[in-house]
């Protein structure tokens, strides 16, 4: 499914605790294999990028439209979205729809029952107040270690076959601006949820063994909203490193179809 002429450009962007290299698998997939030109940036406060002074939804939203701005692409870009990616992505779709093209793709989509957002909501200020009992570099010492990179990618890693592999990349790419900005991350990833923008042709693709997700409440909702979505067996929530083949393939056949 080779690009066109007519074809947009895609804008992939990232989930928490990474940066583009967390993507650039899928990144590299689409465009050396679909042909396809794409754009992934990192987020504000992830990676090298300086944070935003509102790390909020809204906050996010402008910065997108100054991002997209800047680009000077030629029609409404394909934007894709991953874990606190698609939160953010989805939010500036909803809010401004005009500015991107009607087909849009999030990955493990983060969808929350009242129940998991009453929890989501105990686990930050548990964590919020214990980690602000440090001292700012000791905090960001410890969000940044190794042994909480490797316990968080132990959590959402179902292909123990890449492991190794995954800790490593889950380390290495998890670089922030500071304890704070990955912080008011966190509470947009423990406290919002994807939303499903009206009016767009939407793929949410997802492993069959998320843990931050309930296969069963994300079927529901989807199907609910009419839309279209992919189920990968056997994997978790960290798609982007245990099949960024797969999810490239994903994307390029819901692209070409619609």
């Amino acid at each position: 499914m080779p690009k066109t002429s007519a074809q947009p450009a895609i804008i992939l962007i990232h989930g928490l605790r990474g940066n583009h290299f967390g993507v650039q698998d899928i990144a590299k997939t689409l465009t050396k294999k679909y042909g396809y030109q794409v754009f992934a940036p990192d987020l504000p406060g992830s990676g090298t990028r300086p944070e935003l002074k509102d790390k909020t939804l809204d906050g996010y939203a402008k910065w997108f439209c100054n991002y997209i701005k800047k680009l000077k692409l030629d029609q409404p870009p394909i934007i894709i979205g991953h874990s606190m990616g698609s939160i953010v992505t989805s939010y500036f779709i909803d809010k401004y729809p005009e500015l991107v093209d009607r087909r849009v793709v999030l990955l493990s989509p983060i969808f929350r029952s009242p129940f998991s957002r009453v929890i989501s909501n105990i686990e930050y200020a548990l964590m919020f107040g214990a980690l602000h009992l440090l001292p700012k570099k000791p905090r960001y010492n410890l969000m940044r270690s190794k042994p909480v990179s490797f316990l968080i990618s132990h959590f959402l890693t179902v292909d123990k076959s890449k492991q190794k592999e995954i800790d490593f990349l889950h380390y290495r790419y998890c670089l922030f601006a500071s304890a704070d900005s990955l912080l008011a991350d966190c509470k947009i990833s423990m406290q919002k949820e994807t939303i499903i923008p009206e009016n767009k042709e939407i793929l949410f693709c997802f492993g069959d063994c998320d843990k931050l997700g309930s296969v069963k409440r994300s079927t529901s909702r989807i199907k609910e909203a009419k839309q279209t979505y992919k189920i990968i067996k056997n994997k978790g929530h960290l798609i982007n490193y245990e099949c960024p083949k797969t999810v490239a393939r994903l994307i390029a056949e819901f692209i070409g179809e619609n």
